[in-house]
């Protein structure tokens, strides 16, 4: 009870001091978001706020507690992992950037905390610790995207607010400097320090060594591509088109497309809402259905502690590993962000330099240049897996290696349960519903006592076993009711020594954990086809994308074709690696990069694209390559409606029947399926003494 009463003081404190905090942030945060005629003014706002001392003091406690938990070394690098999450949006303003991570850094850790504790007073058993351990790593990494996705849909929605102040200020005084400048002093604080620093960059000096700084910092494609605009146009002046300015369409074009993200993202959040939750939440309730099936159905006591029961809990709990870590997935394809992770510290290094392994792994992957080879290769590229081949076959081999221990130590674990569960049969059967008397229990404990110590007692002998149970059973304190109940007991024990003698580690369960071992060597492929499906049904985005930007590119008379594999290349994050290939070997010879590009990608949209660059490279200028992109710009907007229909309803389908997989695994698996069997052994149990009464 002491234990309980400070879980739940921790618990309460925890509560209160998240919810103070987050109540204290959240009226900061909306005295922020307050409007002048419709649009945001918040830079004003925020120095009005930081002038008042409650404001000045919550800014100074974060400021604090990132210095103190700067100097905790666990905590550091938690810190700093969220810090890596929304550095390039905060790039230029360090307290800002602080800020943001104390606030995300407090609100996980206290909701963890409090989930945490929870968990542990409704969970006794060490599995359940171990389930509640997992539960607090999913958790914590789903809070923190959740904050992420959050902190970057806010800049994209700020962002479409200071494209439409640049397109006013520049209808008023016709210079994109002075435009960019005065929708920066009214923009949000996140937009106005982007919108400052390329200012900056336009009226430096060396503006082409500044952008491309600023390419390698910008948070998203979309900020990229209006500093490069701006930055071409302002060098070479406006032109004036048809439908108007070339500024302005360029601006509205991006503004669109921007809208377009926007709503492809809100959208597939909204039909993938608590999934992952959905996916998550059976593990919370496998402790309620057991207790609550022991309840009331005493015999589902002993499903749930045999074997059969353990590996169905086994099971079910693979099953929500693996819907999370596939759940992830979507997500982090619905971001976008297709780039290759970096990592500073790689383990496959380490592991790879080892003599012994290095000899191990260079034997699995096959033969260069073979069918083989060339088809993980390409499978590689089209899932964009950071990893060479050698570590690819590593990751394949720790799997393997992995996964038969873990299945051999379970099957060890399962024996010793098997053992247990042997000597705790007891000699009253089981009723289906209801409990035993409370004496009568009692007597029959004491029996199963005297029983188990016989039984461990005998476990060696191997010759006159019956007669030597008899014996000790004769000389022991049991009250038996007739000569029948103490013969029924006697065989009974030595049918538990019996199959006690059986519970050892038999061949074949050594290869069930090579069979097993086998599959998980197969799992980092099926990840790899699993994550080239989810990519390539954002292709067509980018493709689309793509196409805007050329758009915008074909109107300016100084375009190449190198230029536009450059903005390309600065824009993209599905097909970045060709292109980036493709640019190095362009000065080699246009055709054949071009040609060289062609064979690495795959998809036919972008296949045409690439034939349209190949005529502009010398037959044609590159306006007429793309002059159907102009006259047929309505029909190809409605197309990609479609599309993204389509592929926002696929990524949900596929979603949905990730994220209910748990919890019908959980209700047939650990419920509907137990109960039956269970029932059935009931009435077999039951006609067998009607029989022995006949």
């Amino acid at each position: 009870m002491e234990l309980k009463s400070i879980l739940f003081l921790v618990v309460g404190c925890s509560i209160l001091l998240a919810s103070s905090l987050f109540i204290v942030y959240r009226i900061v945060e909306r005295r922020q978001r307050s409007t002048i005629h419709g649009q945001l003014r918040s830079r004003q706002l925020w120095e009005r706020l930081h002038t008042k001392k409650w404001g000045e003091r919550l800014s100074q406690l974060y400021q604090r507690c990132y210095f103190i938990f700067g100097r905790i070394p666990v905590l550091r690098q938690y810190v700093h992992k969220i810090r890596r999450r929304i550095a390039s949006i905060h790039a230029y303003d360090e307290l800002t950037m602080r800020r943001e991570t104390v606030h995300i850094v407090l609100i996980t850790l206290l909701l963890v905390m409090v989930t945490f504790g929870l968990l542990i007073m409704m969970h006794q058993s060490l599995t359940s610790l171990v389930v509640v351990g997992l539960t607090f790593l999913i958790l914590n990494n789903m809070m923190i995207d959740m904050f992420v996705h959050r902190v970057e849909n806010r800049l994209l929605k700020r962002f479409i607010h200071f494209l439409e102040d640049v397109r006013h200020y520049y209808h008023a005084h016709g210079m994109i400097e002075e435009a960019i400048w005065d929708a920066s002093e009214h923009a949000t604080h996140e937009a106005e320090q982007h919108g400052k620093k390329i200012y900056d960059i336009l009226t430096s000096a060396e503006a082409e060594v500044l952008l491309e700084q600023y390419y390698e910092v910008a948070p998203n494609r979309f900020l990229k591509g209006f500093a490069g605009i701006s930055h071409l146009i302002s060098e070479y002046g406006d032109k004036v088109l048809k439908s108007g300015s070339l500024y302005l369409n360029a601006l509205s074009q991006l503004t669109q497309e921007v809208q377009m993200e926007l709503l492809r993202r809100e959208k597939l959040s909204y039909l993938l809402r608590s999934l992952t939750i959905i996916a998550v939440a059976p593990v919370l309730f496998t402790d309620p259905i057991e207790r609550w099936a022991r309840d009331h159905f005493a015999v589902m006591g002993q499903f749930y502690d045999s074997k059969f029961g353990l590996m169905m809990k086994a099971v079910v709990y693979l099953t929500i590993i693996v819907a999370y870590v596939l759940l992830r997935k979507i997500q982090e394809n619905d971001e976008g962000k297709f780039a290759r992770s970096k990592r500073k510290r790689k383990w496959e290094k380490v592991l790879y330099e080892l003599p012994w392994i290095r000899i191990l792994v260079d034997r699995l992957v096959p033969p260069l240049f073979s069918k083989t080879y060339e088809r993980i290769k390409n499978l590689l590229k089209d899932g964009n897996s950071p990893l060479p081949m050698e570590w690819l076959y590593l990751h394949r081999l720790v799997y393997a290696v992995g996964s038969g221990i873990v299945v051999l130590i379970l099957c060890i674990y399962l024996h010793i349960v098997g053992s247990q569960q042997i000597l705790n049969v007891t000699n009253n059967p089981a009723m289906m519903l209801g409990r035993v008397d409370a004496q009568e229990q009692i007597k029959v404990d004491e029996g199963l006592k005297i029983e188990r110590e016989i039984t461990l007692q005998m476990q060696s002998q191997r010759e006159s076993l019956h007669e030597k149970v008899a014996e000790a059973v004769e000389r022991s304190t049991i009250q038996f009711k007739n000569a029948a109940d103490q013969k029924s007991s006697v065989k009974r024990i030595v049918a538990k020594i019996e199959r006690l003698r059986d519970e050892y580690l038999e061949w074949w369960e050594l290869l069930v954990s090579l069979l097993i071992g086998w599959i998980a060597y197969s799992i980092p492929i099926l990840l790899l086809y699993f994550q080239k499906r989810m990519r390539q049904m954002d292709m067509k985005n980018e493709v689309d994308q793509f196409h805007t930007m050329i758009g915008i590119l074909c109107e300016m008379d100084r375009t190449s074709v190198e230029s536009i594999l450059e903005w390309l290349e600065r824009f993209s994050s599905i097909f970045k690696e060709p292109l980036q290939r493709c640019l190095l070997h362009y000065e080699a010879g246009a055709e054949q990069a071009l040609e060289d590009l062609k064979e690495e990608v795959s998809y036919v949209p972008f296949l045409r694209t690439i034939e349209k660059l190949q005529l502009a490279v010398d037959k044609i200028p590159v306006r007429e390559a793309f002059d159907d992109l102009e006259s047929e710009q309505s029909y190809y907007r409605e197309l990609r409606k479609q599309e993204m229909e389509r592929v926002l309803n696929a990524k949900a389908n596929w979603g949905q029947m990730i994220g209910f997989t748990p919890l019908y695994a959980l209700i047939f698996l650990y419920l509907v399926i137990p109960l039956v069997y269970t029932s059935m052994n009931q009435m077999q149990n039951y006609y067998d003494q009607i029989q022995k009464l006949n």
